[in-house]
């Protein structure tokens, strides 16, 4: 009884099945697409060179940028049934469909005579791009001071050597820190990490680079000329910032700069400014050691 019970169940459900579904080719059905404000379709007749978007599209895409991108493809339109896929950005960072998601593919009649019509769909996916870019944020960068890891800083200065332009890379060494660690707790120890790391994002900002390489470590790689200024600024600023009954804040530093030959690498640079800032720890503390032309210089 059970069984035969779900059988003419099954039977009705077919049955409601194909008298609910229908395909239809009006216009109401495609204006529906403007309750759905992150797809946009586009339709490109090459007979009457028009290209026409679902009404969804007006005023959320930038329609110059569109035409740019859509060019391209107008004119090397997709062979007999291939579907192009692919992600790219448009317009001004802020707009809505800055990243889109799109595929487009081509009606054909006849190989011989071109396509009749090109006709795709563009999907806002500004969303999970920026979801994508808050993982790789978290990958690339050091979880309590939020600038770049050992590993994604390394990386980014091997990328840029490759320019061959002069530039410098500094190591920053926070000095005594662990006495502060022992005497004031690691919450302490945490917060002054944190301000050294903002310190050296305010005095070099982008496009320089600040990285945390280790526990009290920091680098940081410019191609600003005025780099021993900026270091002499932060010497400054490091004995100021940190509140009365909480020790005394200074920094180390050693610097070197690039030669900018080809053969030339972050780690060779990395070691010379480590030298150059046990210079400077052995010459005191709270001072700048320099490497430049095969000459160490401490000041």
């Amino acid at each position: 009884m059970t069984g035969n019970s779900g059988r003419q169940l099954e039977s009705e459900s077919k049955g409601i099945g194909q008298e609910s579904f229908r395909f239809s080719q009006t216009e109401q059905l495609y204006g529906n697409m403007s309750f759905f404000t992150d797809t946009v379709l586009f339709e490109y007749s090459y007979l009457e060179k028009q290209l026409c978007l679902s009404a969804n599209a007006k005023g959320h895409i930038n329609l110059q940028a569109f035409e740019r991108f859509f060019s391209k493809h107008r004119d090397n339109a997709p062979k007999e049934g291939e579907m192009r896929s692919f992600e790219f950005s448009m317009g001004k960072i802020g707009e809505p469909f800055h990243w889109c998601s799109c595929k487009l593919t081509a009606v054909w009649e006849d190989k011989k005579t071109g396509p009749l019509k090109l006709i795709g769909k563009l999907q806002d996916i500004s969303g999970s791009k920026a979801r994508e870019e808050q993982l790789l944020l978290k990958s690339i960068k050091d979880g309590l001071t939020g600038v770049y890891n050992k590993s994604a800083f390394e990386y980014r200065v091997d990328e840029l050597l490759k320019s061959e332009t002069d530039s410098w890379l500094c190591m920053i060494d926070i000095d005594n820190f662990k006495e502060i660690n022992d005497c004031y707790g690691h919450p302490t120890g945490d917060r002054i990490l944190m301000k050294v790391g903002g310190m050296l994002c305010d005095l070099f900002p982008e496009p320089d680079l600040v990285g945390r390489v280790g526990g009290d470590e920091f680098v940081v790689f410019t191609a600003g000329s005025d780099v021993y200024k900026r270091a002499e600024k932060l010497l400054k600023r490091a004995k100021k910032a940190v509140p009365e009954g909480e020790g005394r804040l200074s920094v180390s530093i050693g610097i070197v700069s690039s030669s900018g030959k080809r053969e030339e690498n972050y780690q060779k640079l990395f070691s010379q400014a480590d030298r150059a800032m046990y210079y400077a720890k052995q010459a005191g503390k709270n001072r700048i050691a320099s490497y430049h032309g095969n000459i160490w210089q401490v000041t």
